[in-house]
């Protein structure tokens, strides 16, 4: 945020007690198997973070001045801790729920229809997705793309701009790449 963008991602993992943790590094073992199903611990039982500090709670997170917040869902049903805790911190409007796993998303709208949601692909399942499989998306839902998929296909995806989340590896630098203005970029995310 103090280089100039308008908020932030991190992946939202729930404990066996209910807490959803805000997190997005390379060791989601602290908060999973590995494999990306929970651990069965307990908030206060899970590793530290490598300074000593406590793995930030989502309700933490959503305390931050940010205008834009992208909550990854990880770890099924992750999404009800997740909503419960953004309603709680009434940031509903500045959060966009995101996930590879489309049916927590379809899950999370039924419940609670006011929020944005939007779903993840990976790069291979971008570059295989139809006209007819995008157009059977419900008309607001986010579409988040990696930049590489976009660079490979930019005559499908530029109609779709106004829904289209990039997903960028690198850096603002990357950016100057598509040649149009998407909805929204998340910067610093694999590819």
């Amino acid at each position: 945020m103090e280089a100039g963008l308008d908020g932030f991602t991190f992946s939202a993992q729930p404990t066996m007690d209910a807490v959803c943790v805000a997190m997005d590094d390379l060791e989601m073992g602290r908060t999973t198997d590995g494999c990306g199903s929970p651990r069965k611990m307990k908030y206060g039982e899970l590793p530290r973070l490598k300074n000593g500090e406590a793995i930030p709670k989502l309700l933490d997170a959503l305390e931050l001045p940010a205008i834009e917040i992208c909550v990854d869902l990880t770890g099924e049903p992750g999404w009800k801790n997740a909503l419960a805790a953004v309603e709680a911190s009434d940031a509903l409007g500045r959060v966009c729920f995101a996930s590879v796993e489309h049916s927590e998303v379809l899950q999370l709208w039924a419940s609670c229809p006011k929020a944005r949601c939007g779903f993840i692909w990976s790069e291979v399942e971008a570059d295989e997705l139809s006209s007819d499989e995008i157009s059977a998306l419900p008309a607001n839902l986010q579409l988040h793309v990696p930049l590489s998929s976009l660079l490979k296909r930019k005559e499908f995806w530029v109609p779709l701009a106004k829904k289209l989340v990039v997903r960028v590896a690198g850096g603002r630098e990357d950016m100057a790449l598509l040649g149009f203005e998407p909805l929204g970029w998340v910067i610093g995310t694999p590819r």
